[in-house]
């Protein structure tokens, strides 16, 4: 099982390095951004597990990016940061749909609690049917139709559950083939979507599940 990838957006250095080694030493893999800008650009290329975003950055709320970026573009747990003092902000954050908060200062112990129980959440639903014949099951990684297994190769197995676990944004070519380990400019993604949508339409009885959308990737309808 490969390493739940969260992303720190936090500007202070000394709390960043502390908590980039305390996720660390849990066996945690984790990209940082000092702003809202640097936040941007990993998530069109990563596909973070959860994402911890403080509340007060220099160059815009981490409210404001939520509302504007993350709330409607990513199934993504977020953990927000702020100061205790700040009740506001945090009923805010909960308001708009955040999974949950931490006050400044924090016991480490209790954000290791939160971000288990957060990316337990997030993979509550091991079952997502498609129709009433077809389903995969997230967790056994297996795709049946009529109760017959349909048989997927590795690759196959991991776009689907890309853009199942990730159906509120497009999935671009660029983070596609990243997650599959290809060369930046491959076309060898695109192609094995279009296999898996042909096999989806010959033999579950789905057609236009996963749709491209011109300039901005895949997505599945479900």
């Amino acid at each position: 099982m490969r390493e739940k990838h969260i992303l720190l957006v936090e500007d202070d250095e000394t709390l960043q390095n502390l908590i980039k080694k305390l996720l660390v030493d849990n066996e945690y893999m984790v990209s940082i951004a000092k702003n809202i800008d640097e936040a941007e650009k990993l998530i069109k290329f990563f596909i973070f597990d959860l994402i911890i975003l403080d509340v007060m950055l220099p160059d815009t709320s981490g409210l404001d990016f939520f509302k504007d970026v993350i709330k409607d573009r990513i199934n993504t747990p977020v953990i927000f940061l702020s100061a205790l003092s700040d009740v506001e902000d945090r009923v805010t954050g909960l308001e708009l749909g955040a999974n949950d908060y931490m006050g400044k200062p924090f016991d480490s112990r209790e954000l290791l609690l939160k971000i288990k129980k957060n990316l337990s959440k997030s993979q509550a639903l091991n079952i997502v049917k498609f129709s009433k014949y077809s389903l995969f099951d997230l967790k056994e990684e297996k795709l049946f139709y009529k109760n017959n297994r349909i048989k997927l190769s590795s690759n196959e197995i991991k776009i689907l559950k890309l853009l199942i676990n990730n159906s509120n944004q497009f999935l671009t070519r660029d983070l596609l083939n990243n997650e599959l380990g290809l060369d930046y400019l491959s076309r060898s993604g695109d192609m094995q979507i279009s296999r898996l949508r042909q096999k989806l339409k010959n033999e579950c009885e789905l057609n236009d599940i996963i749709r491209s959308i011109h300039g901005k990737g895949y997505k599945i309808f479900i």
